[in-house]
């Protein structure tokens, strides 16, 4: 084997895991190696969280110009050019996988233009060429795709997950959705901005059931209220073409009803890209095709670690950031360790959802007694005058000690200020530091302390 084929780092995958990874191990003053077929900078920066919110943008764009009487502004909206809302996201994806591209060049990190497969421990093989590369350490970050339900009719025409509606050069006309998470909400969101019918086909009794019941509720109020059609606790069971139409067939208490539309997006959840990744004889645990990791990311079998969503463990970019730089510090002999507990969530819809820490169900169903305080944005002057008012803080504490367990937001700029909510959960932060805290005013921020307040039952301007 050629010395020029061994490494001190083999990454497989060059998403936000594996790119973060590999280069806090170039940090580390490691030799690396990164596997990527596609465009590194992965699902996220390519068919993800970029180019959505890039969607997401434009959509609020239109939004404002529908508001822009409430405002005393005289605006029209003449069209939506939605050619150039698809041009515009791409060319901010390009600049940002070339950013990742230079990232990667400057901290001398080659891009092996392949998958890589573990073919034994230390030993990753180029799938196309069949070449050796040697590794001291192997880092799996090899992502997940879109998981397809066993729906019969699934594969038809104007069939589509995420990946292929952000490629779409022109709107439907109306579209069904089926999953109610946070893939399915987005783009019901920006969609429905942009003129679609949109009806959500959700098999759960709510949207968003991984966060707040409370946050949920909001959001399907938001829906509701803008003509987004919800069907809630249906399951789809079947999908074909009527005309040049699609139908959805779905049964919602044990009657069946359908939905017609021009296209239908499948957002039911992701899977790991596990497939062909190891050779038949390497006996790396799994769980349900992920890959089993422990807190250090550290797999089964020695010197070969996994992260990103590969492993399940929060399937969210700034968790993979996380995961990586956990494994790339343990083969430097750091003793770092990744910790899930303030983990933020975020949902761009017409207005922003975010959340970190327990939900109150989670924190009653843990045995605490809790404390609980809310804000509405209608009683925080700068959300009113920025005409952004539907929307509340809540605060979740512990009744006994009142540190302060998780915060979940709706509103503007949530998706900013729900890193004060990482930070009190993080560093296990009291309410009554909060309350000793001088917030700005005017700002949203504030409804963050009014919420403390309200937990301690003393809120000011509530």
């Amino acid at each position: 084997m050629a010395d020029n084929n061994k490494y001190d780092l083999v990454v497989i995958g060059g998403g936000p895991a594996g790119y973060v990874g590999a280069i806090r191990a170039a940090q580390l003053g490691m030799k690396v190696a990164v596997f990527e077929a596609e465009h590194v900078g992965g699902c996220c920066l390519n068919v993800g969280c970029i180019p959505t919110k890039a969607l997401f943008s434009s959509a609020d764009v239109v939004r404002k110009i529908q508001e822009a009487r409430q405002f005393g502004v005289d605006a029209e909206l003449k069209g939506i050019d939605y050619a150039s809302v698809i041009t515009r996201k791409d060319s901010i994806v390009q600049r940002l996988v070339g950013g990742v591209g230079m990232l990667l060049k400057k901290n001398r990190i080659e891009v092996i233009n392949d998958y890589g497969k573990v073919a034994g421990q230390g030993l990753v093989k180029a799938q196309t060429t069949g070449e050796i590369y040697e590794a001291d350490n192997i880092l799996i970050a090899t992502g997940s795709s879109n998981a397809l339900p066993p729906i019969p009719g699934i594969g038809g025409d104007r069939i589509v997950d995420s990946t292929q509606l952000l490629d779409m050069k022109t709107l439907p006309g109306s579209i069904a959705i089926i999953g109610g998470g946070v893939i399915g909400c987005e783009f019901a969101g920006i969609l429905s901005s942009f003129g679609t019918e949109v009806t959500i086909i959700e098999m759960l009794p709510c949207l968003l059931a991984n966060m707040d019941e409370e946050l949920s509720s909001g959001v399907e109020k938001l829906f509701k209220k803008k003509g987004i059609k919800l069907l809630l606790g249906s399951a789809v069971k079947a999908l074909y073409d009527d005309g040049d139409q699609k139908c959805v067939e779905y049964e919602k208490n044990g009657e069946t009803g359908s939905v017609t539309c021009d296209c239908v997006l499948i957002s039911t959840g992701r899977r790991p890209n596990t497939d062909s990744l190891f050779e038949k004889d390497i006996d790396v645990e799994m769980n349900r095709g992920f890959v089993r990791v422990d807190s250090a990311m550290q797999t089964s079998v020695p010197g070969i670690y996994a992260a990103g969503d590969v492993t399940g463990e929060g399937m969210l970019a700034h968790t993979a950031y996380a995961g990586a730089e956990t494994a790339v510090e343990q083969m430097a002999g750091m003793d770092s360790r990744l910790n899930l507990e303030a983990v933020p969530k975020v949902v761009f819809v017409d207005t922003e959802i975010a959340s970190v820490g327990m939900t109150e169900k989670e924190a009653k169903d843990s045995g605490r007694e809790i404390l609980i305080g809310r804000f509405y944005m209608i009683g925080n002057g700068k959300a009113l005058a920025m005409g952004e008012t539907a929307g509340f803080v809540k605060i979740v504490a512990d009744k006994e000690d009142h540190t302060i367990l998780g915060l979940h937001m709706m509103g503007p700029e949530a998706s900013e200020l729900i890193t004060v909510g990482v930070q009190l959960v993080s560093s296990k932060i009291k309410l009554e530091e909060v309350e000793s805290a001088i917030y700005p005013h005017p700002s949203v921020s504030e409804a963050i302390k009014e919420a403390a307040l309200g937990a301690l039952g003393r809120a000011i301007h509530a």
